[in-house]
């Protein structure tokens, strides 16, 4: 499809796909982000393409920072190689920031049969948000989700604050330059998501899934799909990750040099009335070794209203859902899937 009739035409009016696809599309966003326009709209209909096919992709030329993400994972290594005690201090709170301990989470939006979903995860993860200063409109307000970190003593793991920040500031920067192609995508102006995400509530997940030497194929986290609007993944230390493909196969993460892997999230879908798939994935443990996975999640201001946009419903598809902010949306799909941390400081 020309760029000329990209601009002329609705993405919807293009060409219908087969859902089909055994491959996760890899997309690359270097001529973009260097400002041309019509790259932009090439951008636009790949990213289309992938979110109504299989709702994965992997960006490529993104100039994200590697030494970044590899001081993260060495940081992850400290962090979950700390006495439990040391962990425990900074215990998840209702907030969803700090350490999540293994035999804990039971997730309940799952895909995968009961009897797997209802086993406690062995894995264990850290969670993270924005830092507050004092000129945000939410400091010292007890505001759900927004600014409730809980560092590690900075004695203990020197260095560790800084290396986790920059991870999230990083690929909070990179996350909002794929706005303009997403809304393009969706037939809205190039710059409509961007206010929503000027205070965005982000949060950043560091993973560590333990060897399982007894148990063959053993699911360490069930199918599920993310809350998040776009979750970006860099690859992990180990394989693991599957993705479930509209013909109904599990298939493994491919393994694309410094790509990052990119999927829509709940938020998103609810937001254009389905108009995307959010596909459901798994990690499976390894059975030699840990597996470290550090993913960004890519939320909106809390204000936020996931109302249809009007691009995404007509006649024959009317509006699905009621309008919702996301601290509610939020706050619900913690309840349902990780309630062991709602009543905890």
């Amino acid at each position: 499809m020309s760029i000329q009739s990209h601009t002329d035409q609705s993405l919807d009016s293009r060409r219908s796909h087969n859902n089909t696809q055994q491959e996760i599309p890899v997309i690359d966003i270097g001529p973009m982000l260097s400002g041309d326009d019509r790259q932009l709209a090439i951008v636009a209909e790949s990213i289309y393409n992938a979110c109504t096919e299989i709702g994965f992709m992997f960006i490529v030329n993104h100039g994200m920072d590697n030494a970044i993400v590899e001081r993260t994972f060495i940081s992850s290594r400290e962090f979950f190689n700390l006495p439990e005690s040391e962990k425990l201090k900074v215990r998840m709170n209702r907030h969803q920031c700090g350490y999540m301990p293994p035999n804990v989470s039971v997730h309940n939006d799952t895909f995968e049969k009961r009897e797997t979903a209802t086993k406690p995860q062995l894995s264990e993860a850290y969670k993270f948000t924005f830092d507050l200063d004092s000129t945000d409109p939410d400091f010292g307000k007890n505001r759900r989700f927004r600014g409730h970190n809980k560092w590690p003593d900075e004695s203990v793991t020197p260095g560790l604050r800084n290396s986790f920040m920059d991870f999230h500031i990083a690929f909070e920067t990179l996350a909002h330059k794929l706005l303009p192609p997403l809304a393009l995508s969706l037939d809205m102006p190039a710059n409509y998501f961007n206010s929503f995400f000027q205070r965005s509530s982000s949060m950043s997940r560091i993973a560590y899934y333990p060897p399982i030497k007894e148990e063959k194929n053993h699911i360490s986290l069930p199918g599920h799909t993310d809350i998040s609007f776009l979750s970006l993944i860099p690859p992990a230390t180990r394989p693991g990750l599957e993705i479930l493909t509209p013909s109904g196969t599990w298939i493994k993460q491919p393994v694309i040099p410094e790509g990052i892997l990119v999927n829509t999230g709940n938020t998103l879908i609810r937001w254009i009335n389905d108009k995307y798939i959010a596909t459901p994935h798994r990690v499976l443990a390894d059975s030699n070794e840990g597996r470290y996975s550090n993913i960004f999640f890519f939320y909106p201001s809390v204000d936020t209203v996931l109302k249809c946009l009007p691009t995404c419903k007509d006649a024959s598809n009317p509006e699905k859902y009621p309008p919702i902010t996301f601290e509610d949306f939020h706050a619900e799909y913690a309840a349902r899937n990780f309630g062991y941390a709602e009543n905890w400081d």
